[in-house]
């Protein structure tokens, strides 16, 4: 009954946070996952292209993010963002959960503090993935959605939601309800009363991504949640998501995940 509640909640975060298609690096979004891992005394610095969330289990972690000076412990927790440079170094027993989230599904990541206090709700949900990804039983797509229940999570406690310009969210809203019929980008910037370009500029600045790239991971998120949970053909699953040509689904779906629609579908069954 928790595990659905959890998923529940994931659902919902789905469809409220932003994201856009090209991660960087080349990361896909079939990449995205958590790990356990633990660190050894030796300090080490490096950065990455994409965002990482050092979550407690077991043991200390220090780190230095950019220069600033923290650890992972017992009620603490780390957000290092992309390109930021850092080092740790542990001195004893540690086991840590990591997870590795590309740029561009949590733009935001990079506002929030390099160290943030856990909850005893957070806690409870960290110990929770952690049980989950020891059984290993869960598909990519529910990884993915608890993922993204994490990062809401710590968003609403440590950031504050991004207070979008009235015209902009119309715009958002717009897709949001319609990503399942063929859209132009000039229909959603007359929703706006914004011309395409300011429209593009607007959106870009206050949601980290164009219009055009949020109409697309809108729809290949639902695109993958149907070819995984529901019998649909995949022609079904391309008209479910705007797409009237099968084949220019198949080409962006198979740009966007790495794989073809039919990949999933296999899977699923």
């Amino acid at each position: 009954m928790i595990k659905l509640c959890f998923i529940q909640l994931a659902e919902n975060a789905r469809r409220r946070l932003s994201s856009v298609s090209d991660y960087t690096g080349g990361m896909k979004q079939s990449e995205i996952g958590l790990h356990i891992r633990t660190y050894d005394e030796e300090g080490k610095s490096h950065s990455h292209d994409h965002h990482q969330l050092v979550l407690p289990l077991v043991g200390k972690l220090s780190l230095s993010v950019d220069a600033m000076d923290g650890e992972v412990s017992q009620h603490r927790a780390a957000i290092i963002p992309s390109g930021s440079g850092h080092g740790y170094c542990a001195t004893e027993e540690n086991r840590f959960l990591v997870a590795d989230v590309p740029e561009g599904l949590a733009p935001a990541l990079d506002k929030l503090p390099c160290f943030v206090d856990l909850d005893p709700a957070l806690l409870h949900y960290v110990q929770f993935l952690h049980a989950q990804l020891q059984n290993g039983t869960e598909s990519d797509f529910t990884q993915h959605q608890m993922l993204l229940l994490l990062i809401q999570l710590l968003q609403e406690r440590h950031g504050s939601q991004l207070k979008l310009d009235r015209r902009v969210l119309a715009a958002k809203q717009f897709l949001d309800e319609r990503f399942s019929q063929p859209l132009s980008l000039a229909e959603a910037a007359a929703t706006a009363h914004l011309s395409i370009r300011q429209l593009n500029d607007l959106f870009r600045r206050q949601v980290g991504m164009t219009p055009h790239q949020y109409l697309t991971e809108v729809r290949m998120k639902e695109a993958w949640r149907l070819l995984e949970q529901s019998g649909l053909s995949v022609q079904r699953v391309a008209d479910a998501v705007g797409y009237s040509s099968l084949s220019a689904f198949s080409d962006r779906f198979r740009g966007h995940f790495g794989k073809s629609p039919s990949h999933f579908r296999r899977i699923s069954k």
